[in-house]
């Protein structure tokens, strides 16, 4: 297929790494909130964050999950938006609710779901101006088991995944009313975790095959719609035998301009980052490149810039964010790394037994990086809890 030659390419160059990179510099990152047990910040006393995925918006707002407020068996939504100097937990579930990692958008609108084991209530909105909370899709009469990865654009669309009651999951839009983008079956055989852009496109990578037919061996492709037109931009070898690719992660990601980028595993099972841009596939990271040693499952974040944002281990074996473009690899924080708190100076916790970066991270078309991570002592390694941090970047670097 014409995807051979497009992919075929990639393996020819390494990523250049030199100081004439795009990519900018970054300030040290910036404390927003802490969950601990004797001492918190932004926090009631014994919250815990847990593996929140935390986001952030083109505007600067973040929100995540609390998993347990004040010691209690509650969980909630922490916001803090532009105008916002602390942040706080704007919602409270009901004791008997779980609530799902949620997205935002520049508006400071926060779309969550909330569940239980075999229970679900549908969609959620949060308006963090007026604390409003607005249930626009109830589950009744819907048919629906579950809404997972809930998304929300500037213009008020709610994205998300749904399974009906025969356990077939679709992509859903939602704007006051709810249309369908697309659901397994016809020779789609399982739909991973969507990404959407404000555009509308959506991005995912979807099992090839009949209903059921999970196995991995079964073909997998990148698929974008746009436009209410399917693209496939890339397949991996059980579709295409002339690809390179012998499989990919689960997630993608996709910029409003229309970047798409994924992680792919090569041969010899090396996992590489690459990104697809102005029709073009490039490999922009591999494992034993750059200091990478290997590239964890967790979802991969990409901008308009071509930033591209994933967790990766580091040659010592410490997990690590990194931040590449088609120019550079960069190395932003490690486990063991120094890390100012509101407590000082503090580290990341380094512990082979419990890993120091917990959920997914995100970052905006401004540049700016939100993540996850447990903290220690500097001078004894006591534990300071889980924090969530951000990073802006700095002047552009020529």
């Amino acid at each position: 297929m014409k995807l051979q030659c497009i992919l075929i390419t990639l393996l020819m160059a390494s990523s250049i790494q030199n100081s004439f990179a795009k990519i900018s510099d970054y300030n040290s990152p910036v404390i927003i909130a802490r969950a601990n047990i004797n001492d918190s910040y932004n926090l009631p006393l014994m919250s815990f964050i847990s593996n929140a995925s935390p986001v952030i918006s083109d505007r600067g707002d973040v929100a995540f999950k609390v998993a347990s407020i004040g010691g209690l068996a509650t969980q909630g939504l922490w916001v803090k938006t532009f105008e916002d100097v602390n942040g706080k937990i704007l919602y409270t579930a009901p004791d008997d609710r779980f609530v799902t990692d949620p997205s935002i958008n520049d508006f400071g609108k926060v779309a969550f779901n909330l569940f239980e084991e075999g229970v679900t209530d549908g969609l959620f909105v949060l308006d963090s101006k007026n604390l409003k909370v607005d249930h626009i899709l109830p589950s009744d009469d819907l048919h629906l088991q579950s809404f997972t990865y809930p998304l929300i654009t500037n213009n008020n669309d709610v994205y998300f995944r749904g399974t009906d009651d025969n356990n077939i999951r679709s992509f859903f839009i939602f704007n006051n009313k709810l249309n369908k983008i697309i659901s397994e079956g016809n020779n789609t055989a399982y739909l991973f975790r969507p990404a959407i852009n404000e555009n509308g496109s959506v991005a995912f990578k979807a099992r090839v095959g009949a209903l059921g037919e999970w196995d991995e061996n079964s073909p997998d492709q990148i698929i974008l719609i746009k436009d209410n037109i399917k693209k496939i931009i890339a397949e991996d070898k059980d579709s295409d035998s002339a690809s390179i690719f012998l499989g990919f992660g689960n997630s993608v990601a996709l910029s409003t301009n229309g970047n798409i980028a994924f992680t792919g595993v090569i041969e010899k099972n090396q996992k590489g980052i690459f990104i697809f841009t102005n029709g073009i596939t490039k490999k922009i990271a591999l494992e034993s490149e750059n200091d990478i040693s290997e590239i964890e499952n967790f979802s991969v974040k990409v901008n308009n810039e071509g930033y591209v944002l994933f967790r990766a281990k580091d040659m010592a074996g410490h997990r690590s964010l990194f931040l590449a473009d088609t120019s550079m690899v960069k190395k932003l924080i490690s486990e063991g790394d120094e890390i100012e708190s509101d407590l000082g100076k503090s580290k990341i916790l380094l512990n082979q037994f419990y890993p120091g970066f917990g959920g997914e991270i995100d970052i905006n078309n401004n540049g700016d990086i939100v993540f996850n991570c447990s903290l220690v002592r500097a001078t004894d390694d006591k534990e300071l809890g889980q924090a969530i941090y951000t990073i802006s970047k700095t002047t552009f670097q020529k």
